[in-house]
């Protein structure tokens, strides 16, 4: 039996290969070739880069501008050497007064009649009967008197006042002794007293006065001077 050319027969002239492994491997290949490609495109796009690109070069940082300063140093200086004795006061108030918030003007108005109010710090005690830290600072029936707008605040206005030489503390005033327990009875004096008393050991009471300083006082008449017609 004679037989004829079968359409399975491996491509003439490929005898090495009668069965066509080599095609199949080679169409494999390039199947998992075309397969990572597109895979890699995808996870490259998902993070967001793109193929064939370098990271952008970073940006030196910017060094702190030293010539500014100077400068400003110098315009400082020069202008010290023009302004007069007035002028300068009058730059040292504006630069005050643009520290101030509107409770601590009215704190400054409450004193610019000379008058003083009572002030008490609350401090507790070590073991060794040293005074320890301080528990509340500055408390003040200046808030009353002044009418400020947050009481809450007022150590921290008078703190404030303190660091900027416009008010200044003095002794206990004995004429004040109703004043002082109106004081000892607000909540938050109380309150800082149970905290810093240690059983046996009571909180340290410091009863001052608070006024109006030099600079408070001057400032107030600089502000309150009227202009000439």
């Amino acid at each position: 039996m004679r037989w004829g050319h079968s359409r399975y027969r491996s491509p003439v002239g490929n005898s090495q290969d009668p069965f066509g492994l080599v095609g199949m491997a080679s169409g494999v290949a390039r199947f998992w070739l075309r397969t990572s490609i597109r895979t890699q495109e995808q996870l490259i796009g998902l993070l967001g880069e793109k193929p064939d690109e370098s990271e952008p070069p970073q940006q030196p940082t910017p060094e702190p501008d030293t010539d500014a300063l100077g400068s400003k140093m110098r315009g400082l200086l020069d202008r010290a050497l023009d302004n007069s004795t007035s002028s300068s006061q009058m730059e040292l108030y504006h630069h005050i007064l643009d520290q101030l918030v509107a409770d601590e003007a009215r704190i400054i108005s409450a004193l610019s009649d000379g008058s003083s109010s009572p002030l008490v710090s609350i401090h507790d005690w070590t073991r060794r009967r040293v005074q320890g830290r301080a528990v509340l600072e500055n408390a003040s029936l200046i808030g009353r008197t002044a009418n400020v707008a947050l009481p809450d605040m007022v150590p921290s206005y008078v703190s404030h006042l303190l660091s900027l030489g416009l008010v200044e503390l003095g002794p206990e005033d004995p004429d004040l002794k109703d004043d002082y327990e109106v004081l000892m009875a607000e909540s938050s004096v109380l309150a800082a007293i149970k905290i810093a008393s240690r059983g046996p050991l009571a909180a340290k009471v410091d009863k001052l006065t608070l006024t109006l300083s030099g600079l408070g006082q001057a400032l107030w008449a600089a502000t309150m001077q009227q202009d000439g017609p």
